[in-house]
This record gives C-alpha cells, structure tokens and sequence, in this order.
C-alpha cells in the first residue's frame, strides 16, 4: 500500500567533458535529455518540484530552466517500451520534434522560485515558493505508457538509464520521464584541481587551485575531466588557503585519479519531485 503522497529523487548524469567545454550560450539548450524515474503504476499527480543546481566554480547560479515530462515510447503493435527519442547532447539545442508524441508536459523554474542570492556553492529552487510567478504549486497528472496500453510489456531491458546502462524495475511500479531545456546560460565548469595526495587506500585526494568547500558537499559524486567518476564525498577537509583534502566513501575509484586534473559535479542539477497518488 503507498502513502498518499511520495517524492521521487532524479540526478541526471551529465559528463565533465561536455560541462569543461563552455557555458551553455542560449536559450532553448539541452542541459539533460530524458532522464528516467520511477513511479507507483498508475497516474500520480506532480505537486512540486525543488531543483538543487550546482554552481559556476563557487558562484551561485540563478538561471530559469524548463522540464519536461514524457512516458516511455510504445510500440504499437507489440506493445514493448523504449526510451523516448533524446533531446540532443549537453549544451546543444533541443530537437524536441522526435520525441513530441511523449512528451506529458511541462513546467518552467523561474528566476524568483530561487531562494536567497546569498547561498554558497549552490542554489535552490521551488516551484513551491509562495512568490513565485507560476504559483504555489505544480497540479499536474502524470501517467505512464502502461497504464494506457493494455498487452505493453516493459522489462530492464528496454530502459536505459543516463549513462546507457540497463536500470532495473521494482515490480508494480512504471517508468516517467524527465528532461531539462535552460533558459539562461548555466555554466557548470569547475576550477578544483587534484594535486597528488592520494591515500594508500585510495580514497582520500587531495585539491587545490579552489576551495573544494565552495562547489562541492559530502554526498556529491564527483567525476574527472575525462568522465571517470571518482567517487562519493564522504567529508571534506577544512580549507588552507586553496588546499584542501577530499576523502570518499569506500568504493571510490580515488586510487586512480591522476595528478593535477580538475574534477567537476557528476550531477550539477538534482530534482526533488513531490507527488500525491
């Protein structure tokens, strides 16, 4: 039995190369494609969303951005389930056309559903801010493919997660879809630099050039330039000028991190999405 509201966390993978390159230039830029989620099977209704957005290398970053809502890609005849048809990459525009018979709907975060300018390291956004231009809430329903096509069958096969990996699906449960469009130019490059000091075991690095305690929190999976992630931040050292010690939980790839790279967010943007069911 499910409660009558739940919320469901989505931290879509975005690699450091593309986030190195530059800030993302206009609107209508991809920050991620359809990235997925589960649900309880049947329609829920989206009552909230609260972004955690990463900042610009310290610098709090309040820029609008749009979400979009999708439910799988259905074959008509089988009935099997895929992916819906991607975005395009990071910091390309959106081809919205390929996947538009997906797509559920749409929201947009503005700049006033961010809280206080004087945030450090990141920012935070509601669409539950009394303020706000759009409202108090959401109220949109959502439902996905399954609940509407009778003989569909949908196995872990058929999804992919965000970094092309096969995702299991917790039995009763169906698949939803979220992607983000900005709206400004987000930039999401980092200055933090390793500097050797690498553990015997691999799991501590150490960092300079930025204050690690500016962009980075425990918690946060962390990757190198060349897209292999590090590991999680399991607490990070206080600062001595710009230097300052990482260490990860067990299970980090630290013992392989070269010396004198920079090492940025894996998740920039992170969504809190509260539903009632």
């Amino acid at each position: 039995m499910y409660n009558k509201y739940f919320t469901v966390e989505v931290k879509p993978n975005i690699d450091a190369d593309l986030l190195n390159a530059a800030a993302l230039a206009s609107d209508d830029d991809v920050i991620f494609s359809w990235t997925p989620f589960e649900v309880p099977k049947g329609s829920s209704r989206l009552l909230n969303v609260t972004a955690r957005v990463a900042s610009n290398d310290g610098t709090a970053q309040h820029h609008p951005f749009q979400l979009l809502f999708a439910k799988c890609k259905v074959d008509p005849i089988t009935g099997s389930m895929s992916n819906p048809i991607t975005l395009g990459e990071y910091n390309t525009t959106a081809n919205f056309l390929p996947s538009k018979n997906e797509t559920l709907g749409g929201l947009k975060i503005e700049t006033i559903d961010y809280m206080c300018q004087s945030l450090i390291g990141s920012s935070l956004a509601s669409t539950g801010n009394s303020v706000a231009a759009n409202g108090a809430n959401v109220n949109m329903v959502l439902t996905p493919a399954g609940t509407t096509h009778a003989n569909y069958s949908l196995t872990a096969t058929d999804i992919l997660g965000t970094a092309g990996d096969i995702i299991s699906i917790t039995p009763g449960h169906d698949i939803l879809w979220v992607a983000g469009i900005a709206c400004g130019a987000f930039n999401f490059a980092s200055t933090v630099t390793t500097d050797g000091g690498v553990d015997a075991h691999g799991l501590v690095v150490h960092t300079d050039t930025k204050d690690a305690n500016l962009v980075f929190a425990e918690g946060d999976v962390v990757q190198e330039l060349d897209n292999t992630v590090i590991g999680t931040i399991g607490s990070i050292g206080a600062a001595h000028e710009s230097d300052v010690d990482i260490s990860f939980i067990a299970g980090g790839n630290g013992g392989g991190v070269a010396d004198g790279v920079k090492i940025f967010h894996r998740n920039p943007i992170t969504l809190e999405l509260s539903f009632e069911k």
